[in-house]
């Protein structure tokens, strides 16, 4: 069981990676778009490289209870309390 956890965990990781790394260069594609004609694209990048960057904190940080996680991004930042 824990070697087909492992396998999963290893799985969603590369996944993620993979997803953020998409969504980065296709930010950089976008660059070259007029900037009226990307506006809505570029907003729903930014919200998938947000939350993929998100995703990949949470799995590269063991929490434990009455933790807090502090997740920073150019954009912003998301803290995340775990209670008791």
């Amino acid at each position: 069981m824990k070697n087909e956890i492992e396998e999963l965990y290893d799985e969603v990781y590369e996944k993620l990676a993979d997803y953020h790394q998409q969504s980065q260069d296709l930010l950089i594609k976008l660059a070259s778009v007029v900037k009226d004609e990307r506006e809505e694209e570029t907003e729903k990048l930014e919200r998938i490289e947000f939350a993929l960057q998100a995703a990949k904190d949470i799995m590269e940080n063991m929490m434990t209870p009455g933790t807090k996680m502090t997740i920073m991004h150019q954009k912003g930042l998301i803290q995340i309390d775990l209670n008791d």
